[in-house]
């Protein structure tokens, strides 16, 4: 059994009929049922905004009710997508400073 949602007026998701996952049209990188549709996060209406309401991410102010960590859902999605981005990049600066460090250490003088 598949685990994904049939497209309307089939049995069949997308990836079952020989297509690929329909993404966000968004462009937050989750899934939906078809192309061009909103995801349940980005589909949300905006709120109005007061005390409790989303500040945005990345410079971008929002609005939406807030639901989890501080954000709204669509915010949460691109602060998980920034910290991956981030920690991808640490951790490449890392390799390359180990490996700088490695070919710099001298040979050990055989006994």
């Amino acid at each position: 059994m598949c685990p994904r949602l049939a497209l309307p007026d089939t049995d069949l998701c997308a990836v079952c009929l020989g297509g690929a996952q329909p993404l966000c049209a968004d462009g937050r990188g989750r899934s939906v049922v078809a192309d061009g549709r909103l995801c349940l996060v980005c589909s949300e209406p905006p709120a109005r905004v007061e005390v409790g309401d989303c500040p945005g991410h990345g410079g971008k102010p929002c609005g939406r009710a807030v639901q989890t960590a501080g954000l709204c859902g669509r915010c949460r999605i691109e602060a998980e997508q920034s910290k991956t981005a981030a920690d991808a990049e640490w951790e490449a600066a890392r390799d390359a400073a180990v490996a700088a460090a490695q070919a710099a250490e001298p040979e050990p003088a055989p006994f």
